[in-house]
């Protein structure tokens, strides 16, 4: 009876395992199966996007090419490297603008997620083109993201007169972070 019982436990207890390593697995975005990160941005994403910062109360540029985004002020240049290749701790930071890239899929989104070349942790940046329609026009928007969640932070737009007209705007689906 006695082992009845213990074989019981071990059996219960592997089962909660499994399911919970599938429920956390569940949670997190599908990375692509790639050996390397993207050598390019996707051809969806480039182009010049302008968004508000409601923090500094302006219009700011956004300019996206194949191997290269400018953001405001700041230039990151995209770089390929192996998935599992990371610089040495401690290493000195002798190209501090670059960044690796990665595309996948999240719940049905095609998401492209930038992180540091010596980024070892965090979430990253996330971007994907979304159409949507606004008082019955329809605009291209890059969608800006970060967070564990994929939360939403803003939208790009083509002019500077759409991103400042829907400097406040949300769209249905948006993700929020609700700190």
């Amino acid at each position: 009876m006695r082992v009845k019982r213990l074989l019981l436990m071990v059996m219960l207890g592997v089962a909660m395992t499994i399911i919970s390593v599938g429920t956390t697995s569940m949670n997190q975005p599908a990375q692509a199966a790639s050996k390397y990160t993207i050598k390019t941005f996707p051809k969806r994403l480039r182009g010049t996007w302008y968004w508000y910062d409601n923090y500094d109360h302006k219009v700011v540029r956004i300019k996206i090419s194949a191997k290269k985004m400018i953001n405001g002020k700041y230039t990151s240049r995209l770089h390929q490297r192996k998935e599992s290749q990371y610089p040495k701790q401690g290493a000195k930071m002798k190209h501090p603008s670059w960044i690796i890239g990665r595309n996948f899929t999240y719940k049905g989104e095609k998401w492209t997620q930038t992180y540091g070349w010596y980024q070892s942790a965090g979430a990253g940046d996330y971007y994907r083109r979304v159409s949507h329609t606004i008082h019955g026009e329809k605009y291209a928007t890059l969608q800006m993201a970060s967070g564990a969640g994929i939360w939403t932070d803003g939208y790009g737009y083509h002019t500077k007169k759409a991103a400042k007209a829907n400097a406040n705007r949300w769209f249905k689906g948006d993700r929020h972070n609700a700190y």
